[in-house]
């Protein structure tokens, strides 16, 4: 379901956009079973950027009016609005974090619904989204465990796992991130949304409260987000070097169209967290990227990214930004080596977040009215 390769990866896109995307506003909120024909499965390679936003949303806009992709678009501006809000809201991460206890998995719990998707998870790494928001209004209201420890289990299975949409998301349906208003799974809503599939009358509860927390933490938001602005054009660095991680791993596209001469890297570190299905996913995807680019080397420990940096005689490194729990280059251990060996570095931010992010301080629905200017400022229009 999930290829490595970005040839393969476009053909399905390309696939998708040819014969479903035409009803993809009628038919995205349904979840028909393993293939998913009908929702774009791209959510692995964009969370990772092996295609970024731009190239997803130009390919359809060649075949398809900007109207007829409004859901589309809408979906993929969605998860850009999660990563601002989380950005500005920062503390909301670190309370989720220091709140999970367990992750003991509900195999059995005689819903049927529920534990087939627990199955679909742990063997297929992925969920359709209608049906992560039944699964987390189940693990919270009716089986009455902690929304943490759900979002921390999506975590470690889910393969395109963003720790924004999923706490977010988590957060949402229990009732903290639009505060007062949870959301509850129906056996008649998931009856006609799996197409009958399955039909879970009387096990659920329907009517349930939500969450309530002692404080607003969505009130505590951020003026701005603290990065710093590079102009390429304008580097006055003779001998750069490109890091590209798992965050972004088609960074090296902005450097080509900046014409910068530079020296690149793939650094990949093996998280023990994760799923062996997501694992095996990230380093597949990992190996393509450093074989299809010329002279990128496959780079898996500080000490071994500090030695590269010196022996191609690099005075600055250009990192991805990391975003709110993706860290892996903003090091502290990292950066003071550098920083020692007289290496500078800087951690680029994307144009499309950049333009994005500052929107996102409050509800979707305002972040709704920006986009079309946003895609006009994306060259989208």
């Amino acid at each position: 379901m999930f290829p490595s390769k970005k040839n393969k990866i476009l053909h399905n896109f390309n696939k998708f956009v040819d014969e479903y995307i035409g009803e993809y506003s009628k038919k995205r909120n349904f979840d028909f079973g393993n293939s998913h024909k009908n929702v774009s499965k791209l959510s692995p390679y964009i969370r990772r950027r092996l295609l970024s936003e731009n190239e997803i949303i130009e390919l359809a806009l060649s075949k398809h009016s900007l109207n007829s992709l409004d859901k589309f678009i809408q979906e993929i501006f969605w998860r850009t609005y999660w990563r601002g809000w989380l950005e500005l809201h920062p503390k909301v991460y670190s309370e989720y974090e220091n709140a999970y206890k367990t992750t003991d998995i509900p195999l059995k719990t005689g819903i049927k619904c529920f534990d087939y998707w627990t199955q679909e998870l742990l063997e297929t790494g992925y969920l359709h989204n209608h049906a992560r928001m039944w699964y987390a209004s189940i693990w919270i209201f009716t089986l009455n465990r902690p929304w943490e420890d759900g979002a921390k289990f999506f975590s470690e299975y889910l393969i395109d796992w963003c720790p924004a949409s999923n706490t977010l998301g988590w957060r949402w349906v229990a009732g903290l991130q639009t505060v007062g208003k949870n959301y509850l799974a129906t056996a008649d809503n998931i009856k006609l949304f799996t197409n009958n599939r399955f039909n879970p009358k009387g096990q659920l509860t329907e009517n349930h409260s939500p969450i309530l927390s002692s404080k607003n933490l969505n009130e505590e938001v951020l003026d701005k987000i603290p990065y710093e602005k590079i102009i390429f054009n304008k580097l006055n660095f003779d001998r750069l070097g490109l890091v590209i991680t798992k965050n972004d791993l088609s960074l090296n596209d902005v450097l080509d169209k900046h014409n910068k001469n530079y020296a690149k890297c793939l650094f990949y570190n093996d998280s023990n967290t994760k799923s062996e299905i997501v694992r095996a996913f990230e380093r597949e995807l990992c190996l393509n990227v450093t074989d299809e680019l010329s002279d990128c080397e496959l780079i898996e420990n500080f000490d071994n990214l500090l030695m590269w940096a010196k022996n191609k005689k690099l005075n600055c490194l250009v990192f991805p930004y990391e975003t709110i729990g993706t860290e892996i280059l903003n090091n502290k251990i990292l950066l003071s080596k550098l920083q020692n060996n007289n290496i500078s570095y800087l951690f680029y931010l994307r144009d499309w977040d950049t333009y994005a992010f500052p929107f996102a301080k409050k509800g979707f629905f305002p972040f709704k009215k920006k986009i079309h200017d946003l895609l006009k400022l994306n060259c989208l229009l």
